[in-house]
């Protein structure tokens, strides 16, 4: 039997109880010259098992990798590296296909031969209810200062790329103080290398789980900061224009994040992030609005 088209790279943690939906959206693609790798990344409970049943019931080519627990940029490299396809879709282990998204997706390499990645967009869903539709991209002409300074615009299970330009990127980083940030970081490192097309069609469902804790919510921000600025250390000499965008950008997040944490009823941590936002780009009155929020008595914003 020859390489298949597509390699469909899952990676999954503790996730028995809800993997068996997302492959049946596998399961489902009329687009059937594919492969699935699972990589269960140290799981304690039966995800391993519950993906080897399945595969072999559904009769599909594929297989279940079972490794320590490398966190998912880890799982996601380990996945990679086991694929023999030539293009690698990657999917959550809890977010949804639809079925023409697969077609679709080769499609439009068919079209775009020139093309090394392919995003599309995303139904976004809590609890089963449409929040709303996430529309990745759109593409510019310097694409990788578009991700730098204005935020992500590409989620993991609405992409497709070839094999050859992970590998020419270096994977995704597994240095933990990238985690929570690690597709950011490589479709930016992509964008540096490769061609992006993206579909205006939605294939997917992405599923929100929010986490109320304020911890992770600070040390999401930490670790974005983190790769923000690794990013910017990679302007030789920038110049004033661009190191006003450098501040505006950190002032953005900084602003996000004091929004959650304010949302959370974390006002102390909020008003720390309100601070730094207002300190990096104090041009901007969206971070006087937020620090201004932050200094009102508990319940005097609703």
């Amino acid at each position: 039997m020859g390489a298949p088209r597509v390699s469909v790279v899952i990676p999954a943690w503790n996730a028995a109880a809800f993997i068996g939906k997302t492959l049946e959206t596998v399961a489902a693609q009329t687009f059937t010259d594919y492969e699935i790798i699972v990589v269960d990344d140290g799981s304690s409970d039966d995800t391993k098992l519950v993906v080897d049943r399945f595969l072999k019931e559904k009769g599909l080519r594929g297989l279940c990798i079972r490794q320590e627990n490398k966190k998912i940029a880890g799982a996601r490299n380990t996945g990679i590296r086991a694929a023999t396809a030539d293009l690698i879709a990657f999917l959550d282990h809890d977010d949804l296909w639809f079925p023409e998204k697969l077609a679709r997706t080769l499609a439009e390499f068919d079209a775009h031969p020139d093309a090394d990645l392919v995003c599309h967009n995303e139904n976004i869903v809590k609890d089963g209810a449409l929040v709303r539709v996430s529309r990745n991209g759109p593409l510019v002409e310097n694409m990788y200062e578009r991700l730098l300074f204005e935020g992500n615009a590409l989620s993991p299970s609405a992409v497709t790329v070839r094999k050859s330009k992970l590998v020419e990127a270096g994977l995704f980083r597994e240095d933990p103080a990238f985690n929570t940030v690690e597709d950011y970081d490589l479709w930016m490192r992509l964008a540096r290398i490769g061609r992006i097309r993206f579909l205006d069609d939605v294939l997917g469902e992405y599923q929100l789980v929010e986490s109320a804790a304020s911890n992770r919510i600070v040390y999401h921000n930490t670790n974005l900061e983190n790769l923000l600025r690794d990013h910017f250390r990679g302007f030789a000499d920038p110049g004033p224009l661009t190191r006003a965008r450098m501040r505006r950008r950190l002032g953005v997040m900084c602003r996000s994040a004091a929004r959650r944490l304010l949302a959370q009823g974390d006002r102390a941590a909020a008003r720390r992030y309100a601070a730094r936002a207002v300190a990096e780009c104090p041009w901007d009155p969206k971070n006087i609005a937020v620090a201004a929020l932050c200094l009102l008595p508990r319940g005097a914003a609703r």
